[in-house]
């Protein structure tokens, strides 16, 4: 068996057009015009199969006879797949996309020389600073007795105790303690005990005005009954879409309050009210540490930009910027406002959307060179608990998961996600390392995981 030729060179020099925008000129000698047809006959003859010859050994002249005019345009885009990338590894440019390429527009002729040209957008060079000299601030994690207070607060709201009260009839103040129990037509339905019903809080499927004219100076021991739509996502699947009723026993009145600190020690079977408000201690102190750390990922990466400013690609910026701005419209459709007003409102607000646009590369592209830098990469045990944690979510294996955004085209951006995870977690070790009573420091670039 012949070996395969080694390609022959080409010529290449890059004009600088702006910001992370440049054009390329190519010459390519009319031998590898030659080359590069014929590893395309090549190629699209592997299957032929001709009497007397074995697979791969039919000659091209044949194989270009047989394969016929179609071969000409097979042979342009193997040519164009080839010397793009070649150049662009010989300039040792970083291509982010081509600009409007059109190879259809270049006569490309077997045995004669070419020449042709193309622009293309590159990511943008980024020298990392001196690590030491970019100081974030520290501050406490150690949460005070305000911020305790106020989550004691929130807790004891979603763990509410409700106390029997002295009022004879139902009020805004006041809840009803009920059973109730739902009917079509004779035939008995779902029931739920010990529920608390309030004025202003409408049950399931009743009308509004109906449910507040029933409630309204209901007394314990009363038993009212409504009439209900059944919607969707009803218990009884067959009865969604028809009317019932719905019986509801009030048992007593009651005035909700927030629970107290032993009162949910006791629900949570702990030892005593000192244990829960250590473990609401515990919690703070662990939630502020990675705020604080995600603060201070963020400031280091502000001071980065500071001293290390770079050049985006102008054209990615206005992509953004519009992408961004068409979304904040969209979501002012949803909210009610007509296209032309919402239109208007986020015009004013373009400069802002433009600046944030820009933030958000900025970070993006510095994030992914820190990460070249720190040699941080996404392996397959990233991905397969990316999907394990995604399944968990939804109720499906990790072979389901991979294969839903594998078909979707999501597996890129997941680990476009984790890599920028991964990047602002290492950059956070850097940091919890060099912490001072005064400020922490970024720890060299250099460093690897």
């Amino acid at each position: 068996m012949s070996k395969k030729q080694p390609s022959i060179p080409v010529e290449a020099k890059v004009e600088e057009l702006g910001p992370c925008h440049q054009k390329v000129f190519v010459k390519v000698p009319a031998a590898r015009v030659t080359q590069e047809f014929e590893h395309a006959i090549s190629a699209a003859g592997r299957g032929v199969k001709v009497p007397g010859f074995r697979p791969g050994k039919v000659p091209l002249e044949m194989l270009r006879s047989m394969l016929g005019d179609g071969i000409e345009e097979d042979a342009r885009q193997h040519l164009f797949e080839h010397i793009l990338p070649e150049t662009i590894a010989q300039l040792r440019l970083k291509m982010l996309r081509l600009v409007d390429f059109d190879p259809s527009k270049f006569e490309v002729v077997e045995g004669q020389d070419l020449a042709f040209e193309y622009e293309l957008e590159t990511a943008p060079v980024i020298e990392l600073p001196n690590w030491d000299e970019i100081e974030v601030e520290n501050r406490v994690t150690e949460p005070d007795e305000e911020q305790i207070q106020r989550t004691l607060a929130a807790i004891g709201k979603e763990h509410p105790r409700f106390d029997p009260v002295e009022t004879e009839v139902m009020d805004a103040d006041t809840m009803a303690s009920c059973d109730i129990a739902f009917s079509k037509e004779g035939e008995e339905g779902p029931t739920a005990n010990d529920l608390k019903l309030a004025l202003g809080s409408p049950l399931y499927g009743t009308d509004e005005k109906a449910y507040e004219e029933a409630l309204t100076g209901a007394k314990s021991g009363d038993e009212l009954t409504l009439e209900v739509d059944f919607m969707e996502g009803f218990e009884i699947a067959d009865w969604v879409g028809q009317k019932g009723k719905v019986k509801i026993s009030i048992k007593g009145l009651v005035a909700p309050r927030p629970g107290t600190p032993s009162e949910i020690a006791e629900d949570m079977k702990l030892e005593n009210e000192e244990k829960f408000l250590e473990m609401v201690k515990e919690r703070l102190e662990m939630d502020n540490t990675a705020l604080e750390m995600r603060r201070q990922v963020g400031e280091a990466l502000e001071a980065i930009l500071e001293q290390s400013p770079f050049d985006l690609p102008a054209r990615l910026v206005e992509e953004e910027a519009e992408h961004a701005e068409k979304g904040a419209v969209e979501r002012l459709k949803q909210d009610g406002k007509d296209e032309a007003k919402a239109q208007k409102e986020i015009s004013k607000k373009s400069a802002d959307i433009r600046r944030d646009a820009e933030r958000r590369l900025r970070n993006y592209f510095l994030i992914r060179r820190i990460a070249a830098a720190e040699k941080v990469r996404v392996s397959k045990n990233d991905l397969d608990q990316a999907y394990r944690e995604i399944g968990m979510r939804n109720g499906t294996d990790v072979k389901t998961t991979r294969d839903f955004y594998r078909e979707k085209g999501l597996e890129s951006q997941l680990r476009e996600d984790i890599l920028e995870t991964k990047t602002r977690a290492k950059i956070s070790r850097i940091l919890a390392t060099r912490h001072s009573p005064e400020v922490s420091k970024v720890e060299s670039a250099a460093t690897t995981e």
